[in-house]
């Protein structure tokens, strides 16, 4: 199984063809086939029994009534006969101590929540963003249930859609030796895969490649594609990479970096994990590009 279906579960369907027509008109739809997620304040409600964290999702009418009140909804998809929602709420909920942001969750909840949630927030986001037409400056409104915006000056009628901000994340390695850095804004003794965003009039190998000579100064060659992830913290489509050093030398941009350095295998074998050194994150995907090579 590749690292891509661990974080977001292929039974998932997107189930564009239903945002163009109503959902609720469909001949699979009723009430109770209805599954709705709350956001608040960037949080989704969580119910957690026996240390397990599992999505709150609203069903019936209760979630209908939520749906018929509610703008922007967004539409999910469809997971095992079920039609999958969220919405945004202003006000505080009675239960907010239930409510946790995605960055906490992602350890804690199965693949299915993840993939939904992950979705929901990511577009959640985007709508925030784009109240404005980027055009003439009008207002939009939410269309295609939550996954387009559609600019209501007559004269204008831009429609836009959801954007990914891609970027790419790699190990370097040199022989027996891997290329960690880190950012002074970050846990103590957190250390990393390099990583940057894809720039235009590139393709996603010379931002490999760019960002590595930017940050660090070293040279590579070899560049493979591993995986992706994604990564709505807001908006990232994180794509893997693993790449050979020409050598070991380090020229840091300490504008970007508070440090970096080469760690040998057998040194991240044994990471104390602590706050004079660590891994990143076990559901990162930089977590599984230093795994694998470890392995």
């Amino acid at each position: 199984m590749s690292y891509n279906t661990l974080l977001n579960h292929k039974d998932v369907d997107k189930a564009s063809y239903l945002r163009e027509q109503d959902i609720f008109s469909h001949k699979d739809f009723n009430i109770d086939k209805i599954r709705l997620t709350m956001i608040w304040d960037s949080k989704f409600p969580v119910n957690i029994i026996n240390n397990d964290y599992l999505a709150l999702w609203i069903s019936g009418e209760k979630a209908y009534k939520f749906i018929q009140e509610s703008n922007p909804l967004i539409f999910l998809g469809l997971l095992k006969g079920l039609f999958y929602f969220s919405v945004n709420i202003e006000n505080i909920p009675d239960n907010k101590d239930k409510y946790y942001d995605l960055r906490t969750l992602n350890p804690l909840i199965n693949k299915f929540d993840l993939t939904l949630l992950s979705t929901a927030q990511g577009i959640n986001y985007w709508h925030k963003k784009n109240i404005h037409c980027g055009i003439c400056g009008f207002f939009t409104k939410s269309d295609d249930y939550g996954n387009s915006r559609i600019c209501k000056n007559k004269e204008c009628k831009n429609k836009i859609f959801p954007r990914l901000d891609p970027a790419v994340i790699m190990l370097i390695t040199y022989k027996e030796s891997c290329l960690l850095g880190r950012q002074q804004i970050w846990p103590k003794g957190m250390h990393s895969t390099l990583a940057g965003f894809v720039e235009h009039g590139e393709t996603i190998e010379q931002a490999v490649e760019r960002e590595v000579f930017e940050e660090t100064g070293v040279r590579i060659k070899n560049i493979q594609y591993r995986y992706s992830q994604a990564w709505p913290f807001p908006s990232s489509l994180m794509l893997g990479f693993h790449a050979e050093a020409i050598d070991q030398s380090l020229n840091i941009d300490y504008s970007e970096l508070e440090t970096a350095n080469w760690f040998s295998k057998d040194f991240l074998r044994a990471s104390p994990e602590n706050q004079e050194f660590k891994m990143p994150g076990k559901i990162s995907i930089a977590r599984k590009l230093i795994k694998d090579w470890l392995d």
